[in-house]
């Protein structure tokens, strides 16, 4: 679609990215893509022309007319955002060859089968994240703590009404490790290094992130490290990832970036 060798304005056109999703704004810095922020709310009038329910995020990218025909593309689910990132605007950085998602092999031969699995396994563990994890930690626990703090309630009456969504969280998170750890080990990884969920920043790490970050924040007992922590290995890849550029960009947009 795109014949430019540098991520410039001129290039690739204008990129819009409406709402505040943390994952897709730290894909888009890793991506070096420039866009245009719109920290529009859900339900707000101008979403309705690219997300049929108002729902955030939306991508919205115009292309430069020497590069596509198409005038406009609106996307306003995560993964199908995330995909359309990679491999439209993402790799196209002669200085930045990051990408979070593995290019397709052509070949038909081990290789082929082994980045097929890579992408398979990537997808895989970026849906549990976006269906299981999102929900239960960001959306039954991390929400609602900060929600119940910033209207004064003292911690103490916090842990009593959140307790059970915790523990809820804790559970997703310790089979989340297990996902992982099982992961690495069909695809025959170094589960000892803590950088990346697969050797190398994807997807799956970008969409994690954000939802540790403000866990982490709420000091719940988990992601707090020790002798006693119930998921070490995301514990010590949490820290490692929010060193990263684009996680301090992120930060004072997030729950964590409040406390």
């Amino acid at each position: 679609m795109f014949a430019a060798k540098v991520n410039s304005p001129e290039n690739i056109g204008t990129v819009e990215l409406f709402g505040t999703p943390l994952a897709i704004m730290i894909g888009l810095k890793e991506l070096n893509v420039p866009f245009l922020h719109r920290p529009s709310m859900p339900g707000s009038r101008e979403l309705f022309e690219y997300s049929p329910l108002g729902t955030i995020p939306v991508l919205v990218h115009r292309p430069n007319a020497i590069y596509a025909a198409r005038e406009r593309v609106a996307l306003f689910e995560p993964l199908a955002i995330a995909r359309y990132l990679d491999e439209v605007l993402g790799g196209s950085d002669a200085n930045n060859k990051i990408q979070l998602f593995p290019p397709t092999v052509e070949t038909h031969d081990r290789n082929h089968l082994e980045n097929a699995l890579r992408r398979v396994e990537i997808d895989q563990i970026s849906s549990f994240v976006m269906l299981h994890v999102k929900k239960t930690v960001e959306d039954r626990y991390v929400k609602p703590f900060f929600a119940l703090r910033n209207n004064g309630a003292s911690r103490q009456d916090i842990d009593v009404a959140l307790d059970e969504s915790r523990g809820a969280a804790e559970t997703i998170l310790i089979q989340l490790e297990r996902i992982i750890s099982n992961t690495q080990e069909q695809l025959k990884l170094n589960f000892a290094q803590t950088e990346f969920i697969f050797n190398e920043i994807s997807w799956a790490d970008v969409f994690l992130f954000p939802i540790l970050r403000d866990l982490k924040a709420t000091k719940s007992g988990v992601l707090q490290g020790g002798d006693k922590e119930p998921v070490p290995w995301l514990t010590k890849w949490l820290n490692n990832f929010a060193s990263r550029p684009s996680a301090v960009a992120t930060l004072s947009s997030s729950f964590a970036g409040s406390t």
